[in-house]
């Protein structure tokens, strides 16, 4: 049975991975000025290195958990491991779009609803500049 220090680390997990993908989002909407995307420089690595080793395996179930993927000052466990300690391939030819995208749609949806939180603020005050300029 898991103690109470357990489920607490796990769920501390899972909102540090939330937090994360959620702050690349609204990071990558807002620009912050530097021009780079964190499409470019986390998402989009993150699921081409996924697709990259669960080809190479002939299998998807290689994350230890949900929260398994890039963080601040951490790799994803499954990146460096060798795939004979995954098991033997499932898929021998190809493997499904579709599961692939079942491995990684979460650090996907967590980013695009912090795309769209970042696009909230200049909405509500461009809004907020169009009314008053009516009231003129």
């Amino acid at each position: 049975m898991l103690s109470l220090m357990q489920h607490l680390q796990e769920l501390l997990w899972y909102v540090r991975f939330g937090l994360w993908w959620i702050i690349l989002g609204v990071a990558s909407s807002i620009g912050l000025g530097s021009g780079l995307h964190t499409f470019i420089m986390y998402l989009a690595p993150h699921v081409a290195l996924f697709t990259i080793k669960a080809v190479q395996c002939g299998r998807v179930d290689l994350k230890s958990a949900p929260y398994d993927t890039i963080l601040l000052e951490r790799r994803p466990s499954w990146l460096e491991k060798d795939c004979l300690q995954f098991g033997p391939p499932i898929y021998h030819e190809t493997i499904p779009f579709s599961k692939i995208l079942q491995e990684v749609y979460l650090e996907d949806i967590l980013w695009s609803i912090g795309t769209a939180l970042g696009e909230l603020p200049p909405y509500f005050l461009s809004r907020t500049g169009s009314v008053h300029t009516a009231l003129r």
